[in-house]
Parts: structure tokens; C-alpha cells; sequence
């Protein structure tokens, strides 16, 4: 019988895209491509949107026989203008948080029950898009105390 592993598999998610996710006959989709949610890593809704501008990239590339990077590169363009803005503003809030302590982290959850958090996240909050609460948060005054107290030390 085969000895079962004692350490759970470890696996590495990215935390922003890939540089170039085309090439000549190629191109990049989903978390092969870096195109995951920063804020939690989550990374289904991406790929699916991913996938579906790399198809309506693909379509005009093969009836035309033009596969070569320049031709593709589009596709980068593409999903650079539909989620960039997103993953920039999920980005922000996870480097900032990845230098926030555990009682700064606290701190901010604590808001949600005492300072008006909560009527931003019901108002704001979407399953696959972070960044309009993001952005609230931050223009949330005692929310922006907690989240760049670390940054003024």
C-alpha cells in the first residue's frame, strides 16, 4: 500500500497577471495567466471571462490565418481594459492588508460592527468585483485610518 502523504500540497496562486499573456499561436487564460482575484484567489470568474475574450480573439484571427503575436495581442488589450481596473484596486488592498498586524486587521472588522462598514458593503459589495467597495473604503474615513496607520509609521 502506498504511504499517504503527511504535508498537505502546497500550491503557489499568482497575485497579478503575466507580464505578456500572448504570443505567436498562444494565448493566456485564467490563473495560467495570473488573472485571479488578489483579494482572495479566487479565480473562476476570471478564467471565464478570460477565456471567452481569448474565443472572440481567436475567431477573427483563424478565419483571417493571422496567429502571429501581433495579431493576438488584442486579446491583452482586451482583458487588460474589462478587469484592470479591478485587479488594480484588489492589488492596493492586499499589499496593504499583507502589511497590516493582526489587531490592525481586527481593528478594521471591528468597524464593520460600529462605524457604518456594513451599509457600504450592502450597498457596494459584488461576489466577483471588490473594487467598488475597495474604493469605498477607502473614501470611508475611519476605515482609511485603519487601513494606512501602518503606512504613516
Amino acid at each position: 500500500m502506498p504511504e499517504l502523504a503527511t504535508e498537505p500540497r502546497r500550491r503557489f496562486l499568482p497575485l497579478a497577471a503575466l507580464p505578456r499573456t500572448y504570443a505567436s499561436r498562444l494565448l493566456v487564460v485564467g490563473d495560467a495567466a495570473g488573472l485571479v482575484k488578489p483579494t482572495t484567489g479566487g479565480g473562476i470568474y476570471y478564467s471565464l471571462v478570460s477565456a471567452t475574450l481569448a474565443a472572440e480573439t481567436l475567431g477573427p484571427a483563424l478565419a483571417s490565418d493571422r496567429l502571429d503575436a501581433e495579431a493576438l495581442s488584442v486579446y491583452q488589450q482586451r482583458w487588460r481594459q474589462r478587469l484592470g481596473p479591478e485587479f488594480q484596486a484588489q492589488l492596493a488592498l492586499r499589499m496593504l492588508a499583507q502589511r497590516m498586524s493582526n489587531a490592525e486587521i481586527d481593528s478594521l472588522f471591528d468597524l464593520a460592527l460600529t462605524d457604518g462598514v456594513m451599509p457600504i458593503v450592502r450597498r457596494t459589495a459584488q461576489f466577483n468585483r471588490h473594487r467598488n467597495l475597495i474604493v469605498a473604503l477607502f473614501k470611508h474615513a475611519p476605515s482609511r485610518r485603519v487601513l494606512f496607520r501602518r503606512l504613516m509609521q
